[in-house]
């Protein structure tokens, strides 16, 4: 099963965009330039504007437009391919930033513009619903500071906390989560009955068919400032599934935090079902 889950590896595409035949001079920095649902020709003809936001992101206090670009029919809400394109407020030029894979339902709000580095220059987040019955959400950030893009959350980050397990005896699930070196026991009780009808337990509790629980992606991050310093970390949901998808055992929620040029967890905390 976490085969069917497993993502693609990264490859960070990030650069300048060529303005091609218009050239920079041409092109006007303002907000109705860029309107939701319009053609964005730079990037080809299947590119549209998907979101946009006018912030300073790359740190000289004039704004930025700030637009989030996908590759899709014009009829289509899925977009294969999601890009963010910064049009400096300043220069009038283009850098975007992307990693490899990066594709979801448009959305009404998929921009959030905040500080997650603390370098007090605002980074760009994105969220895109992929869809499916695992209500997985793919997201990326990316800081433009200087007009230098680069990607810190990829779909990598978007795997989340790292566990393996197994039911044993008794009624209950050996979870470890092995990004945080502990172990624990999930009583899997709650839903005994169903169990015993499948035939993975017997009536006295006693486990009859190896079962492997498996934890699922990011379905949500929320950006939160959680020591109110003005820098953002993230706070993450995922689920833990014991003999199908529709069995959830536990829920898990995450406080991230980049420190150091990577994403550290700073808490954690699972529940347990008593009923369901």
């Amino acid at each position: 099963m976490k085969a069917l889950i497993k993502k693609t590896s990264v490859l960070l595409l990030t650069g300048v965009l060529a303005l091609g035949a218009m050239g920079c001079a041409n092109v006007n920095a303002q907000n109705d330039e860029f309107k939701i649902g319009d053609k964005f020709t730079k990037m080809g003809d299947k590119a549209y504007v998907v979101d946009y936001k006018l912030e300073d992101v790359t740190g000289d206090n004039i704004k930025d437009n700030v637009i989030l670009v996908g590759t899709k029919t014009v009829s289509d809400i899925f977009c294969d391919t999601l890009t963010v394109v910064v049009q400096d407020g300043k220069t009038k030029e283009y850098s975007k930033a992307t990693y490899k894979d990066f594709g979801g339902y448009q959305d009404e709000e998929m921009l959030f513009i905040g500080d997650f580095t603390g370098d007090k220059v605002k980074d760009v987040m994105v969220s895109a619903s992929t869809g499916g019955s695992g209500g997985i959400v793919d997201h990326m950030i990316a800081t433009f500071k200087d007009n230098k893009p680069s990607v810190i959350f990829t779909d990598k980050e978007n795997a989340g906390i790292d566990i393996n397990g197994k039911y044993i005896d008794g009624y209950k699930a050996e979870i470890e989560f092995k990004d945080l070196n502990k172990k624990v026991l999930l009583d899997v009780s709650a839903s005994k009955d169903m169990y015993i009808e499948q035939g993975i337990y017997d009536k006295e509790g006693k486990l009859l068919q190896k079962v492997e629980p498996w934890i699922y992606p990011f379905s949500q991050l929320e950006p939160i400032d959680y020591n109110g310093d003005g820098t953002f970390e993230l706070r993450g949901y995922q689920r833990i599934v014991g003999t199908s998808n529709a069995d959830t055992i536990s829920h898990v929620e995450s406080i991230l935090k980049f420190e150091n040029d990577k994403w550290n967890t700073k808490e954690a905390q699972y529940s347990t079902y008593l009923v369901k």
